[in-house]
């Protein structure tokens, strides 16, 4: 069988609304709002490049059930570039976009093949009238599919590769909304050439090779927990087996760095700089988190009310005007005084003992199950990942000791 090449991509989530957001800079907000659509033109222009044989898009195309006319059209757009280029699209829906949503329904070209949302569906691409490639997808008809689906999914025919698409996530993973549920064994199961996921907006490695099963995550960070590069898989597939690399595409990144406090107060703000600076040549536009971490004898000074803000505020002032910004949205000062927390417990019973609650509530379920009961909390508080409340325990317990160490000046 001839060799082919495709992309695989998910998480599109075009025309997201970067909520709470409003209060950026005019022309950094803007950016963002257009990140997903920049980040859809790169897909583009990447399937170009490689000139693949066809592109996978394994749900979430839309960030609503209810389509924006613009998303549709710039999607559309797309679509008619690849079919210029005589690429063949293969989409399936997810919980974001199903099928059950409102919209104005426009007509996709010719090259784009939607999986049906009634069961799982076969579609064939034949390249060179020779080679057959057999995929198999499902798109959600409802928000909420828990079902797993992977039992429907069959080789029909002998002959040619096979890939899956599946939208979904791992059984018994709670880190993320679980829909359409499954086991890595069951996808192994099927002997499929490749597997083409989507949900997770993280890149994924479930099975390496003897078939690939990955997340290709979303394209476009949207908030600070999704940060590092976003991007898709150039995957090829011949008699040898599977390869893939992964890509790059996002317009703006969203990342961490984390900064030791060390030495006098102007030579650690020199530091900063420099870092900044050097993440500024090396990376696309960038909206940073600051972590302080270390132990220093300038903890309490950074504890002084609007210093981090000022620091902020100054760095800032001018990244509006850059196209290549690096617009830090947030200091967190996790950093410990002199002395440390262990010290403080050994020197006081009461902080011992707070010691000890603080670890009795690391569950956090467990800890706010009385605010679950009440009707405005659960209208309006959505319900948290593991990573979610990990740091929420985290930021509490940080919180917790800076209020007591500003009385106590140790």
């Amino acid at each position: 069988m001839e060799p082919i090449t495709f992309i695989h991509a998910a998480d599109l989530h075009i025309d997201s609304p970067f909520a709470g957001m409003q209060q950026l800079p005019v022309p950094i907000f803007e950016r963002l709002k257009e990140s997903t659509f920049a980040a859809l033109e790169n897909l583009v222009q990447l399937a170009v490049r490689e000139k693949v044989d066809f592109v996978l898009l394994a749900g979430d195309l839309f960030d609503g059930e209810n389509r924006s006319l613009k998303a549709q059209l710039k999607l559309k757009k797309a679509f008619e570039q690849l079919e210029f280029h005589c690429i063949q699209v293969y989409v399936i829906h997810g919980n974001h976009d199903h099928m059950s949503g409102k919209w104005l329904d426009l007509k996709w070209p010719e090259n784009v093949h939607v999986f049906s949302d009634k069961k799982v569906e076969c579609k064939t691409f034949l390249k060179n009238e020779s080679t057959a490639v057999h995929l198999y997808g499902y798109s959600y008809p409802q928000r909420a599919v828990h079902e797993n689906m992977t039992p429907n999914y069959f080789k029909q025919v002998k002959e040619g590769y096979h890939i899956g698409l599946l939208h979904g996530s791992v059984a018994g993973n709670h880190d993320h909304d679980v829909y359409s549920p499954f086991q890595i064994s069951e996808l192994l199961e099927k002997q499929f050439d490749y597997w083409a996921l989507g949900h997770i907006h993280k890149q994924q490695i479930l099975h390496e090779n003897e078939p690939p099963i990955l997340y290709s995550g979303n394209i476009q960070g949207r908030n600070r927990k999704e940060t590092g590069d976003k991007g898709c898989f150039v995957v090829s597939i011949s008699d040898a087996g599977a390869s893939y690399q992964f890509k790059s595409l996002q317009d703006v990144k969203w990342d961490e760095l984390e900064v030791e406090i060390k030495g006098e107060f102007q030579e650690w703000i020199d530091s900063l700089h420099q870092q900044l600076e050097l993440m500024r040549r090396e990376n696309d536009p960038l909206v940073l988190t600051i972590r302080l971490s270390g132990t220093s004898e300038l903890y309490h000074t950074l504890q002084e009310e609007n210093v981090l803000s000022d620091l902020m505020d100054q760095w800032n002032e001018d990244e509006a005007d850059r196209r290549n910004f690096v617009w830090i949205s947030s200091i967190l000062n996790e950093s410990v005084p002199a002395i440390s927390k262990d010290s403080l417990q050994l020197d006081s019973h009461f902080l011992s003992d707070l010691a000890d609650i603080i670890k009795s509530f690391e569950n956090l379920d467990d800890t706010i199950q009385p605010l679950k009961q009440h009707a405005v909390f659960r209208k309006h508080i959505p319900s948290f990942n593991e990573d979610e409340k990990q740091q929420i325990v985290k930021e509490a317990e940080y919180l917790l000791f800076q209020e007591l160490l500003k009385h106590r000046r140790l």
